[in-house]
């Protein structure tokens, strides 16, 4: 069974209590994504046990990440990435601009301007907003900076297609707004949550899993390093193309004789654009494309479309609703 190992530089979550509390527990397992990570509780009744929250990562990479900011701490923000917009929220900070999107952004900002999707942001409105950064998804930065840098407006970029990038940004995020205390927290609630379902499929046979990235026009095979596959691969699937096709590149077109060669047990597409037009293209290539039904996957019924309320963005929020459809789909016969 393959289970991810520790990443060298990405994130390692200390909670340090003084050692002989009573109600100490001991030190977490560690998990895929962590480097380390221990918690202890500290006996608020008794003035000599103090609880001292640090959050520590790769030092050099978030340097790299905060040099971006001219003003430490911002004040006015603008973000183009619901993932981003979302780790702000869990940190108590509220932009002065947010994206228009189909996806449920916290209640607590109804009243906070739209200012366009993140692929086709709204200029003036923003501009209007006067933002001391605009925070975007490094994956797009190129398309993002096309409509931003010939109006000199003020742009930095985190990286949150996978659930270890998710994490360093929030870490990121907790350092520039000086809110680390908030990101610990939070980074150990999702963390602990997280150890509960890789600890489940510990020990069971790993299925070789498929993920399509679908719109109306392609469709696109995804390797570990987005969202869902960063999420299967911490429950110890079997990505086919990073492991069996050998996929370097994130989204590669889809090659069907390869496909059928690698045999997935099961195959599941997050669409993009509107879900419901891409799962209804994706079932009637497949009843077109006899190719589809030599697989285990189909075989098995094991192909499905996963809810894109879910698996459409990026989201550490909604980490744990993840692991939780996943494992069932994955591991549960």
């Amino acid at each position: 069974m393959k289970h991810a190992g520790w990443k060298t530089g990405m994130i390692a979550l200390l909670l340090t209590g003084v050692v002989g509390c009573s109600n100490s527990t001991s030190p977490e397992a560690a998990t895929p994504t962590q480097q380390s990570a221990t918690s202890s509780q500290s006996d608020s009744s008794t003035s000599s046990q103090q609880a001292v929250h640090t959050i520590s990562a790769d030092e050099k990479k978030v340097e790299e990440l905060l040099s971006q900011f001219k003003t430490q701490p911002p004040t006015k923000v603008v973000t183009v990435s619901v993932a981003i917009t979302e780790i702000l929220n869990e940190l108590g900070v509220t932009p002065v601009g947010v994206p228009t999107t189909s996806s449920k952004l916290p209640a607590s900002l109804d009243n906070v301007p739209r200012i366009g999707t993140s692929h086709q942001p709204d200029l003036e409105q923003v501009a209007k907003l006067q933002p001391d950064v605009i925070l975007g998804p490094a994956s797009i930065q190129a398309s993002i900076d096309k409509k931003f840098k010939p109006a000199a407006l003020p742009t930095a970029y985190l990286p949150v297609d996978s659930i270890d990038e998710l994490k360093l940004s929030t870490v990121v995020l907790g350092r520039l707004f000086k809110q680390e205390e908030k990101a610990t927290a939070f980074l150990q609630s999702i963390m602990e949550k997280e150890k509960t379902f890789i600890d489940a499929t510990k020990g069971k046979s790993a299925p070789k899993v498929l993920f399509l990235f679908g719109s109306a026009e392609t469709l696109m095979v995804m390797n570990e390093n987005t969202f869902v596959g960063s999420l299967a691969r911490n429950l110890g699937a079997s990505n086919v193309a990073s492991d069996v096709l050998k996929q370097t590149e994130t989204y590669v077109p889809l090659n069907m004789e390869s496909i059928v060669a690698a045999n997935p047990d099961v195959i599941l597409l997050v669409a993009h654009g509107d879900p419901s037009a891409v799962t209804k293209k994706f079932e009637e290539d497949v009843k077109k494309n006899g190719a589809w039904e030599k697989l285990s996957a189909f075989k098995n019924g094991k192909m499905k479309a996963l809810d894109y309320s879910t698996f459409g963005i990026a989201s550490l929020v909604k980490v744990p609703a993840a692991y939780e459809e996943l494992e069932n789909i994955l591991y549960n016969k």
